[in-house]
């Protein structure tokens, strides 16, 4: 809070603390964290979401770690990509919710945090895959049958 009122007052800054994306964690086992809206929240705003899921059962890095408990949780505005909020429950959750802190502060998609090259394996690669997995629901059924017939072309 400090700092938005020493940017405001020496370098004629306009930012509100209500502005501002601010994310939190609590250090358990497993780690938690938060940032942005919850479904409830959200709900209670009158923002309609759309949640996107990754289990860490998936990822590989917890799967070499044996530490497969948690989930991402990302919530968009229906209709785009624009996230909304987001929870991770799981290893790393507390350095991992940076990614998506930024990417809200920053108006970046779900969409292209998804087209984003992770390191392999890394925890925040379920991130990513939060990512792909908005990224398949663009697939509708007229787009997924000009890809057959574009394949079958090439066949």
């Amino acid at each position: 809070m400090a700092r938005i009122a020493i940017k405001n007052a020496l370098f004629f800054g306009k930012d509100k603390f209500s502005n501002l994306v601010i994310p939190w964690s609590t250090y358990t086992t497993p780690e938690l964290a938060h940032v942005g809206h919850s479904p409830a929240t959200a709900t209670e705003e009158g923002i309609e979401i759309e949640t996107f899921e990754t289990s860490f059962a998936e990822n590989d890095r917890a799967i070499c770690e044996s530490r497969t408990e948690g989930l991402v949780r990302i919530h968009v505005r229906k209709g785009s990509d624009t996230i909304v909020g987001a929870s991770i429950l799981g290893p790393h959750a507390g350095d991992m919710i940076s990614e998506i802190t930024l990417a809200m502060k920053e108006n970046i998609g779900l969409g292209r945090i998804g087209s984003v090259i992770h390191p392999y394996p890394s925890s925040a690669d379920a991130i990513r895959a939060c990512g792909g997995a908005y990224t398949r629901t663009k697939l509708t059924p007229p787009v997924r049958s000009l890809f057959r017939q574009l394949l079958k072309l090439k066949s």
